[in-house]
């Protein structure tokens, strides 16, 4: 019973050192995603149509005089803040390029486009400053991955958007195909359940009282006292290993970073395997005990 439970302890503080040395993993994951056939938004000289079982926007232009389409405008600051890239697949046939000379003398462009970035009025430089960002693009191509990267604000390179704009601008004539636009965001900052150190700190402190208390269980059960308290907290412990698990397994399911899902499904498992497996041992060993005690008594009595 007390090899048993110095396992155990060890075990749990194995489970404490682990949680100490998790690794700050950071991983991407989609956020949302915009399909065309589910927006209500109204697309100047489109189409949305099918191809390959995907929802594709059709954005042709048959004149020579330039028009913009604004793809994809997010409000929600919730959202905004947490977006990292904006994805999506395109592909583009006979996209003229332009010859307003204007621009920059001597430069012909072609279909341009942009990302907008507007920022909360207590961000440095002003209310409501603008990043602006946009790439050019000519001629015919096959589908081929495109982004953009979100930046914080310029001035003060920690304040995170609160309204994103993707638009499209030809110059001339051409046609455009754009896939469902994705939205990816990091997983392990803020929308983690916990910090790395965090989850340390919660390792250490469990863990050890995990510990303390299987070492305090395995030295009465050797001693047969406190049979109330022992099997009690045998049950508390399989109950709370239990719970530990399944919300080790949400997290996972969730995508929480490493240091969430570990740190909850090891000590988890642990205190389920080590207490369930010696409930049994412990009541026999008090039940031995006290068929002892009651041979005694007889004993003593005759």
């Amino acid at each position: 019973m007390k090899i048993m439970f110095h396992i155990g302890l060890l075990l749990c503080l194995a489970a404490t050192v682990a949680a100490q040395e998790l690794p700050s993993q950071k991983t991407t994951r989609v956020l949302r995603v915009y399909d065309w056939r589910d927006s209500s938004a109204q697309f100047p000289n489109s189409q949305i149509i099918s191809l390959d079982g995907i929802s594709v926007l059709k954005v042709e232009n048959t004149n020579d005089a330039p028009f913009e389409v604004l793809l994809l405008t997010i409000t929600n600051s919730s959202l905004a803040q947490k977006v990292n890239t904006i994805e999506w697949e395109m592909k583009y046939e006979n996209v003229c390029r332009s010859t307003n000379e204007n621009l920059f003398i001597g430069y012909y462009f072609g279909a341009r486009r942009e990302l907008y970035e507007t920022f909360p009025p207590q961000a440095v430089g002003g209310d409501n400053p603008t990043n602006y960002t946009s790439s050019y693009f000519v001629g015919t191509k096959n589908w081929d991955k495109y982004e953009f990267q979100i930046t914080p604000a310029p001035y003060d390179n920690e304040t995170r958007p609160n309204k994103l704009r993707l638009k499209l601008s030809l110059p001339s004539s051409g046609t455009i195909y754009l896939r469902p636009i994705k939205l990816l965001g990091v997983v392990g900052g803020s929308d983690s359940w916990w910090s790395p150190q965090q989850s340390g700190l919660i390792g250490g402190i469990g863990g050890s009282i995990i510990g303390c208390f299987g070492g305090l269980i395995g030295w009465l059960v050797s001693k047969g006292k406190a049979r109330k308290f022992v099997l009690a907290a045998t049950a508390i412990f399989i109950v709370l290993g239990i719970l530990l698990t399944i919300a080790g397994l949400a997290a996972a399911i969730l995508k929480q970073p490493y240091s969430v899902w570990y740190a909850l499904l090891l000590p988890g498992v642990i205190l389920v395997l080590v207490f369930s497996l010696n409930l049994h041992s412990i009541q026999r060993r008090y039940d031995e005990l006290e068929i002892r005690r009651m041979t005694s008594i007889d004993v003593m009595g005759s």
